[in-house]
C-alpha cells in the first residue's frame, strides 16, 4: 500500500510542477501556452488544477491526512497562479524557501520609488507590503542575483527573472512535498 501513495503522490507532485512550470511560458500566466484549445488563461489553469484536485480525491479518499496536505497545496498554488504578482505565494511558501523573498516587489519599489517605499515602511500609506527589507536581506538579494547571472553566462543563456523565479518556485515545491510527505518518498 506504502508504494501506491508513494506513486500517486509523485503523480500529484509531477502535476503541480507541471503547472509551475508554465510560468514563464505563460508570461507569468497571462497567455495560453501556443496550440492550447483554451483561449482564456484563468480557464486554462483552472482546468489544470481542477484535474490534479480530482486526481487527489481519487487516489486519496480512503486517506484524510494525505488529501487534506495535497489539497492544501493545489490550494496555495491556485493562490499564486490567480494572484498576478510576484511573488505572490502564501507565506508558508517563503517560509519553506526564504528565496521566494527576493522577488518581493519591496525591492523594486526601494530603488525606483524610495520616498513612496520609505513612508510604507513607516506606515504612512494605506498600502501595506508583505516584505521590508532589511541590510542583511538586500545583501543577500544582490548576492543572490549575481550568482544566478553568472549561472547564466557560464551556460550560455540569456539571463531571465521570471525563468530565475519559476525555478525557485519549482524548489519550493519539492520542499513542500519532501517536508510533508517524507514518510512516503
Amino acid at each position: 500500500m506504502t508504494n501506491e501513495i508513494k506513486t500517486s503522490i509523485q503523480s500529484v507532485y509531477e502535476k503541480l510542477w507541471e503547472v509551475l512550470a508554465l510560468y514563464e511560458k505563460t508570461d507569468c500566466y497571462n497567455t495560453v501556452p501556443p496550440g492550447e484549445k483554451e483561449q482564456d488563461i484563468s480557464e486554462y489553469m483552472g482546468n489544470k488544477l481542477l484535474e490534479i484536485k480530482r486526481e487527489i480525491h481519487d487516489s486519496f479518499l480512503e486517506y484524510p491526512p494525505i488529501r487534506a496536505q495535497l489539497m492544501r497545496i493545489v490550494k496555495e498554488t491556485a493562490h499564486f497562479v490567480g494572484s498576478y504578482e510576484v511573488p505572490g505565494v502564501v507565506t508558508r511558501w517563503k517560509r519553506h524557501n526564504p528565496q521566494l523573498l527576493f522577488f518581493d516587489c519591496a525591492f523594486d519599489l526601494m530603488e525606483k520609488y524610495p520616498d513612496i517605499y520609505l513612508e510604507m515602511r513607516r506606515g504612512l500609506r494605506d498600502i501595506h507590503l508583505s516584505c521590508y527589507p532589511d541590510s542583511e536581506l538586500i545583501a543577500a538579494r544582490k548576492a543572490y542575483f549575481e550568482r544566478i547571472r553568472e549561472n547564466d553566462r557560464l551556460h550560455n543563456r540569456e539571463y531571465s527573472e521570471d525563468r530565475a523565479f519559476q525555478e525557485e518556485l519549482l524548489n519550493t515545491l519539492k520542499l513542500l512535498f519532501e517536508d510533508a510527505f517524507k514518510k512516503y518518498l
